[in-house]
């Protein structure tokens, strides 16, 4: 048998099987239990052993003082080895960090001519050693090796799921390294956002913004409570790995954000990120809007149509409301998951692209699969890694920093100077429920930035309780109707989206629905 020659690689293509994706997010989970390496890489090393056979797992980080690699050795079961410095030029993690590849050894009893950088670890008698650079969009850290006393056969779909895991552990290690800088910025936040309720609390409106947010990783996801920062968590583990994403959560959570921070931390963040919105969309349209259609497929193609599908190709499609996907779309959607390809309307020529997919909804899909509304098979396909939204009442402790962030964002757009909130506005703020979560803050912030005259920002508390009155039912028809009438007014008509009436009054569409149905309203009357 021929010797096997040593390999230096850096990309695998292959389509991880739904075990093997299991594999990876019990390993990605890992890196949500754990808050150091020398307790996530211990677990890390166990959980390689039971399932794929390695013995131990190193960790190399570049040091730059010494310009050199600071290697930790974790042997299943055993305890951490930590090594010298070690020169960069000497060992496979320093090669794999300088040169941004990776070191694969399936067999190191078969190489001729073993170089230095491997010869140390022949001598304790490894036979398999499998090296991936540690790599963010950041920073370059150093590198994690898989080792194994025995032989274990290299495939394709074996180095995916480690290079995969490596990634996730990139982005853990880069997270925990930049851990002061964040708690920094965490304190100088809270020291400039809680109002304490009874007293004035002046807003500094110029540095507000930037401070509020979640630095460069998630600008525009503002707050700091614990439902969050698990949230923020769970978006670092799933970006590093191309497996697709379910967000759930209520309207005006704030899916797209969360998808739009997943694409920027991907290692897809400089392709194309595509939203379809699936309620948005007629019916009718939908298919077209997503795989497109050759001129003549239907009445009125006039031309021949690209879809959003093909237009995210090497990027991230964001399917938003998946939940109201009709039932006759389903099917090409699963195919497309499944197979890579499709067909445009009106064409047979199979169109394969490489996407991945981001789906996001308010519904529960469990019962929707139950009720035949939604394909079973194509639940399991989107519900790879699902990340629950928190609703704005299970994170209050963020309402003071959004109502200041809001605050500073839209009065820099109308050029006004709001310094203070009026803790009277504030605490009826904090004790609302937001049924329109985020988006309905969101909303009201701008109309009360808009009414306000004086450095004092103007929040109409009677119109905040009508619309409590309004969701809670606790209001005379009359005053009911003409609330939603004003609304309706306001929306053009539409019912739905960030615009819509619904949003507006801070109510679910179907309940708005419901409510004109009982009042004899009709939308049709204020469309433009």
């Amino acid at each position: 048998m021929p010797h096997q020659r040593l390999e230096f690689d850096s990309v695998y293509s292959s389509e991880l099987t739904v075990s093997q994706y299991s594999n990876l997010l019990d390993l990605a989970q890992l890196a949500l239990r754990h808050r150091a390496t020398d307790t996530l890489l211990p677990a890390l090393a166990l959980r390689l052993r039971h399932s794929l056979n390695f013995d131990f797992v190193t960790l190399g980080l570049y040091d730059s003082s010494t310009e050199s690699i600071r290697l930790d050795i974790w042997k299943a079961g055993h305890a951490q080895k930590r090594c010298e410095s070690i020169p960069v030029y000497t060992c496979a993690s320093g090669w794999a960090w300088k040169n941004q590849r990776s070191v694969l050894v399936q067999d190191l009893d078969t190489e001729p001519k073993l170089p230095l950088l491997l010869e140390s670890l022949r001598q304790l008698g490894v036979r398999t050693y499998y090296v991936f650079p540690l790599t963010t969009r950041r920073q370059k850290l150093g590198a994690i090796g898989y080792g194994s006393l025995h032989v274990i056969p290299k495939t394709n779909a074996m180095l995916e799921l480690l290079r995969l895991a490596a990634a996730t552990i990139a982005q853990f290690l880069d997270t925990m390294l930049s851990s002061d800088r964040l708690i920094a910025q965490t304190d100088c936040v809270q020291a400039t956002s809680v109002v304490t309720p009874g007293r004035e609390q002046a807003l500094q409106d110029l540095d507000l913004g930037d401070q509020a947010g979640q630095g460069e990783t998630f600008p525009e996801i503002v707050g700091n409570s614990a439902p969050l920062q698990e949230l923020l968590r769970q978006v670092r583990t799933v970006a590093a790995t191309d497996a697709t994403a379910l967000l759930l959560g209520e309207t005006g959570t704030g899916k797209e954000l969360v998808a739009r921070a997943i694409h920027r931390l991907s290692p897809r963040a400089d392709s194309k990120f595509v939203s379809v919105n699936c309620t948005a969309i007629p019916t009718e349209l939908l298919e077209s809007e997503l795989f497109g259609h050759e001129k003549g497929a239907f009445t009125g193609a006039i031309d021949r149509r690209v879809g959003r599908w093909e237009l995210a190709n090497k990027g991230i499609l964001l399917l938003d409301e998946v939940g109201d996907l009709p039932t006759t779309i389903q099917p090409k959607l699963l195919r497309v998951l499944e197979n890579k390809e499709f067909e445009r309307l009106g064409s047979n020529r199979t169109v394969m692209v490489d996407v991945r997919l981001i789906a996001a909804t308010n519904q529960d899909l469990h019962r929707s699969v139950a009720e035949g509304r939604f394909r079973q098979d194509l639940f399991y396909r989107l519900n790879v890694f699902p990340i629950h939204v928190p609703p704005l009442r299970e994170r209050k402790s963020d309402i003071p920093t959004l109502v200041r962030y809001f605050v500073s964002r839209y009065a820099r757009e109308a050029k006004k100077s709001i310094v203070t909130i009026p803790a009277e506005a504030m605490e009826a703020l904090l004790n609302w429920s937001w049924p329109g979560n985020i988006r309905e803050l969101q909303n009201l912030i701008q109309r009360c930035v808009i009414l306000t005259n004086s450095p004092v920002l103007m929040v109409p508390l009677g119109e905040l309780r009508s619309d409590a009155n309004l969701s809670s039912g606790k209001m005379s028809p009359e005053v009911e109707r003409e609330l939603i009438l004003q609304a309706l007014k306001e929306a053009g008509g539409v019912i739905g989206g960030a615009s819509g009436a619904a949003n507006r009054l801070g109510m679910k569409r179907t309940t708005l629905y419901s409510k004109m149905k009982k009042l004899n309203i009709s939308p049709t009357e204020f469309q433009c």
